[in-house]
């Protein structure tokens, strides 16, 4: 008999019913809005959708009579101002069903939309109240959406896969500070993911989800609660990314690539909910809030660096996140961390590496790091971070 302990644990299962996927797929909308008695339905766009394809005047043909209100004011980051328009909204529509299109931030205004509607939210301060508390190092009150929230299906055009979580991030446009919202209720019924209409994505857009989802995945096989189902998952999803996003980030029309690519998002979240993650997605929450950088962006700008500062934290894996980019990428596998080939990989999607090229400056640096001692995840950082002096001293290095 082996004296290896064998594995325990647990594996929670988001409350999400189907996930459709493949070319021409947003074309199901319907017949899913119908079986989930979906009769008035608020539809959330994004702009960019909403003006350049024919993707809103498609739904609002599909959907008839059901299609009760189209609102396209999504903005990137979730404003707090943009989810409580939204919400008011649709709750004079009197709509009885969610359906976004779009991007991550249409994704968690969905999301936001929905808790609002349950609980009555219409003011800032009563949004606030459902915002999870969190002090350094593990205190922790996540409130509980007490009404009933409305079906909601999610059609994603970019690669983050926040359509796959139970989590909305909410920029309140007072402190400028992103604040979490987690509960079980706000999961989509059902996501579809359509290859072909992705093809409209602009491509920088693209590969910075892209590298928010590579983030996914190494922050989750480096979390201190890495577990079997998650760092399999991970671990393919990055093979994919590594392999196919490059191709899909020059060529829109690769259908096998883009598919590839979404397909890899899916893994990445698809049971992220079951470990912690660390200092990148923390800090990038709070780059996103303050200085308005695009979500993919936060994780070029700070994923290397913070490998470099969990490096003596997390070497066994470091060392597994090198061999499958170094074989997918054709270079020689690194012996000394991951942080160089992700830098790499980030450089030869013409995307930032630094935090001076993408609008931040030094001024910031202490409202960032008082900002993301703040938030939950950077407490769950496999390197402890001692207080806002550790935080400053990563942010001066990713500069």
């Amino acid at each position: 008999m082996s004296d290896t302990p064998a594995l325990t644990g647990r594996y929670n299962m988001l409350p999400m019913e189907s996930v459709i996927f493949g070319p021409g797929t947003v074309s199901q909308v319907k017949t899913e809005a119908e079986r989930l008695g979906m009769k008035r339905i608020f539809l959330i766009i994004s702009p960019s959708l909403a003006r350049t394809t024919d993707v809103q005047q498609r739904l609002e043909a599909d959907l008839g009579d059901k299609l009760a209100m189209v609102y396209s004011g999504s903005q990137p980051h979730v404003p707090d101002t943009v989810v409580l328009d939204a919400a008011a909204q649709a709750r004079a529509t009197g709509v009885d069903g969610i359906l976004a299109v779009g991007g991550g931030s249409p994704v968690d205004i969905a999301k936001a939309v929905n808790l609002c509607l349950a609980d009555g939210v219409e003011t800032r301060e009563q949004l606030l109240e459902h915002a999870v508390k969190f002090t350094y190092p593990d205190q922790m009150f996540v409130p509980e959406i007490t009404g009933q929230t409305l079906p909601q299906i999610s059609v994603a055009t970019t690669l983050s896969a926040g359509e796959f979580s139970h989590i909305t991030g909410i920029t309140d446009t007072v402190d400028l500070v992103k604040n979490m919202y987690i509960d079980t209720k706000m999961t989509a019924k059902v996501v579809i993911h359509d290859s072909e209409l992705c093809a409209s994505t602009p491509r920088r857009l693209w590969a910075g989800t892209g590298m928010r989802a590579v983030d996914h995945c190494i922050e989750g096989l480096c979390s201190t609660t890495a577990q079997p189902m998650v760092s399999a998952l991970c671990a393919d999803a990055l093979r994919r990314l590594v392999r196919y996003l490059p191709i899909s980030a020059k060529d829109p029309n690769d259908l096998h690539a883009a598919s590839q690519c979404l397909t890899a998002a899916w893994q990445s979240l698809q049971g992220l909910s079951n470990v912690t993650m660390g200092l990148s997605h923390g800090c990038g929450h709070q780059l996103g809030a303050r200085n308005g950088v695009p979500h993919g962006e936060t994780s070029c700008v700070m994923l290397p660096t913070v490998l470099d500062y969990n490096y003596e934290y997390t070497k066994d894996q470091q060392q597994l996140v090198a061999e499958i980019m170094a074989d997918e990428m054709g270079v020689p596998v690194p012996t000394d961390g991951a942080s160089d080939i992700v830098r790499q990989f980030i450089e030869s999607l013409d995307l930032p590496t630094r935090l001076s090229e993408v609008g931040v400056t030094r001024e910031d640096f202490p409202f960032i790091a008082r900002d993301a001692m703040n938030d939950m995840i950077v407490a769950t950082n496999p390197r402890p971070v001692a207080g806002e002096p550790d935080v400053l001293k990563i942010l001066e290095q990713a500069y």
